[in-house]
């Protein structure tokens, strides 16, 4: 615990942060008084914070008092996601590449987008996307795979704002077959004349840490024959992950 014997924090982000570190620092589970007590700033003010960050996940509500939520672990998991990714990622893909000898992509959820971490290059010219390059969640595989698994309902939310009731309803639709196949299926939505199917990574906990795309030409690119072949790379993909964490 931090010593109460300090000047209180100033800033609505130096409480939070005080907030945060204060549990952390306490291993397990702390009350409203303790942190009052251990940041020096009001307890009405830490019981509003607390509220705010339990709203948010950062924190949790316990038996005796909040812990460490769940959305400051999937921050920490996505801050050494893309050097893990890589580690794990290259043999999977040799593979997959061996098998399709199409456009292949690795990419993480940032915000509405799928950041590209990964991108091994196929038949397609000009090239749909490479690394470093954001593409849209909603029309493209690799976002629906992931936003199939996605517990956070602000960034869905924040992804379908826009869309009409009838493709609200579609994309809803889509979302419900992802989570039973593990197979998301763009078709020329995101770029003409090219069809992308894609496979959620997922965590222990069966949340999204990544996803792996297939894409090519229309005219030869038959999902069907594809889908096993991007589920099997991205079940490959999530046991490598998982026994680097272990």
């Amino acid at each position: 615990m931090r010593s109460a014997v300090r000047d209180e924090p100033v800033s609505v982000l130096d409480r939070i942060l005080a907030i945060l570190d204060t549990v952390r620092e306490s291993h397990g589970s702390t009350t409203i008084t303790q942190l009052a007590s251990a940041t020096g700033i009001p307890k009405s003010t830490v019981s509003r914070l607390v509220g705010d960050l339990v709203r948010q996940r950062y924190l949790m509500r316990a038996q005796d008092g909040v812990t460490i939520g769940l959305r400051l672990f999937e921050l920490g998991a996505r801050a050494s996601t893309p050097r893990r990714l890589t580690a794990a990622a290259l043999p999977v893909l040799a593979e997959l590449y061996n098998a399709t000898g199409e456009h292949l992509n690795v990419a993480v959820q940032e915000g509405r987008d799928m950041l590209s971490v990964i991108s091994v290059r196929g038949r397609l010219r000009p090239v749909p996307s490479r690394a470093g390059v954001r593409v849209p969640s909603v029309t493209t595989a690799l976002g629906k795979a992931v936003l199939a698994f996605t517990i956070d309902e602000g960034v869905l939310g924040s992804v379908i704002t826009g869309l009409d009731s009838s493709r609200r309803r579609t994309f809803e639709k889509e979302l419900v077959a992802v989570r039973t196949e593990s197979v998301a299926i763009d078709r020329c939505e995101t770029f003409p004349g090219v069809v992308g199917v894609a496979s959620p990574v997922l965590s222990p906990e069966r949340l999204p840490v990544a996803a792996i795309s297939v894409a090519g030409p229309v005219a030869d690119m038959d999902p069907k024959r594809i889908a096993p072949l991007v589920r099997h790379a991205a079940l490959a993909l999530t046991h490598r992950l998982a026994l680097q964490v272990a």
